[in-house]
């Protein structure tokens, strides 16, 4: 599991997270699945499917749920999340900033539980973001 440094602005007992911000003309001319990004045209936070961006988009019948991990400690691969994902494809992972790919990266193991396929760094946060419904 990499740990990129440069531009890291998510920190312990922060409160949220900066997203890279651009037009629609600044979007990355090859990007890869998961990509995640502001765009400042749209007004809207985008994601790359693998195949184009898409909004994120938001109704009365879906929830998100922010959740902190706490603190990699460098030993531990299994993390419990406190409200249950309905699916493995509605989890998004970030450790420190950087998103982890599914699959690769981590498993979702039941509705609680995330496995990573290293443990996160000593002090890293560990975010999820995943809907309920």
């Amino acid at each position: 599991m990499g740990y990129f440094v440069k531009n890291r602005r998510l920190q312990s007992g922060s409160t949220g997270v900066v997203l890279p911000t651009g037009s629609t003309l600044e979007r990355p001319t090859d990007p890869v699945f998961g990509l995640i990004r502001y765009n400042t045209d749209q007004g809207q936070i985008e994601f790359f499917n693998g195949i184009t961006f898409q909004y994120l988009t938001s109704s009365a019948s879906i929830n998100y749920v922010v959740d902190n991990l706490g603190p990699g400690d460098g030993v531990t691969t299994t993390y419990t999340m406190t409200v249950a994902a309905p699916a493995a494809a509605s989890v998004i992972v970030f450790v420190g900033s950087l998103y982890q790919i599914p699959s690769v990266n981590y498993t979702v193991n039941g509705a609680f539980d995330i496995t990573f396929t290293s443990a996160p760094p000593l002090g890293t946060t560990i975010d999820v973001v995943h809907t309920t419904a």
